[in-house]
Order: C-alpha cells, then sequence, then structure tokens
C-alpha cells in the first residue's frame, strides 16, 4: 500500500469510527474520546469548578472514565503529532487562548460554549484541547502528594500553557476545584468497537 494512501486512510479512521460511540471520538487503537468538554455538547458551557473526585464520578456514571495523561495528550496532539492540538505553530484566537493586541497579551470574555472557535480541532475531529478550560486526566502529577494532573491550558492563562505537551499539577488534590478546571471523558475501546 504506498504512503499517501495509507495516510488518507489513517486520517479518515477516527470519522468513521466515532459513529460507534455517540458523541466520541475514536483515537484508535485503544480508545475513545469526548468530541467536547463535558457535558461533551457543543454549544453548552463546560463543567467547570468540579473536583477530581466529582469529575471522575461524573464520567462514571456515563459509563466513561476520567482520561489518562497518555490518552488526553494523543487526543490534543492529533495523528501529526502537532505543538497546538490544530497545527505547528500559536494562532491567536484560534482557541479560546490570550492573544496580542500591540504587543499586549489580553483574555477574550471568559469561558466560551464548547466549539465556538471551530478551528479549534484537530485531525481527529476533537475539539478545545488547548485554552478555555484545564482538564482533569486520571494521572498523578506526584503521586505521593497527590497530586493529580491538568492538561490544556486556559482562557485565562499564558499561551504557554495553552500547548498540547503543557501540564500541571502543583497542589491539585483530588479536592481541589476552580472555575478554570474542567474535563472530558473518554471509553476504552473493546476489540470488537475497534474498526
Amino acid at each position: 500500500m504506498n504512503k499517501l494512501l495509507a495516510l488518507g486512510l489513517l486520517l479518515a479512521l477516527p470519522a468513521l469510527a466515532a459513529a460507534d460511540v455517540e458523541g466520541m471520538v475514536w483515537i484508535g487503537p485503544d480508545f475513545y474520546i469526548d468530541r467536547y468538554e463535558y457535558p461533551n455538547q457543543r454549544g453548552t458551557l463546560p463543567k467547570v469548578d468540579v473536583t477530581w473526585g466529582e469529575a471522575e464520578s461524573l464520567c462514571t456514571a456515563q459509563g466513561k472514565r476520567l482520561c489518562t495523561e497518555q490518552e488526553w495528550q494523543k487526543a490534543c496532539t492529533g495523528p501529526q503529532n502537532f505543538a497546538y492540538s490544530y497545527g505547528p505553530e500559536f494562532e491567536p484566537r484560534r482557541c479560546n487562548t490570550r492573544f496580542a493586541v500591540n504587543g499586549v497579551w489580553q483574555r477574550g470574555p471568559g469561558l466560551e460554549p464548547s466549539g465556538a472557535h471551530e478551528r479549534c480541532t484537530n485531525a481527529y475531529g476533537v475539539y478545545d484541547m488547548i485554552g478555555n478550560a484545564w482538564e482533569w486526566t486520571a494521572s498523578w502529577y506526584s503521586h505521593s502528594d497527590r497530586w493529580r494532573v491538568v492538561r490544556g491550558g486556559s482562557f485565562f492563562h499564558s499561551v504557554n500553557l495553552a500547548r498540547a505537551d503543557a501540564r500541571y499539577g502543583r497542589f491539585l488534590d483530588s479536592e481541589y476545584h476552580l472555575d478554570l478546571v474542567g474535563f472530558r471523558c473518554c471509553r476504552s475501546a473493546a476489540p470488537s468497537q475497534a474498526p
């Protein structure tokens, strides 16, 4: 099989598989991820100001779970392994992140509905992985301190934290909550579900 055809199939498979699990995108071969921040509905404000435990419970109630940090990063970078989910370079206003006006970094109006920035997506079709709200993951930042990892940055923080590889977790224990921290859910793909 030639490389171009193989790449085309690789890029098409997630979109074809997304119909298998409502509102989720298949990130092969192991898992699905919510297309939008919880409650996974385009045009709805993400649920923020939740503890790690509340986020985990809300995912579990839907037969899902919090994404691991590794799953979150794979879904964020897309098949091209981009630095900013949508591409290799930061693009002001493409996502709900800070932006420069006359050399001064500005914030937008605040938290925005999921999918409000239509171009804040990648080849997998996952939206708002950077900016808008930080997202809890199932992973530890420091197991001994009981701190959890958040990913993706927010509308409020520096664009340096709105990269696919940026992570934070210092002092974020399972009871921490803030109106800048939300989450999205994942689900493991059973062998019969993978396309």
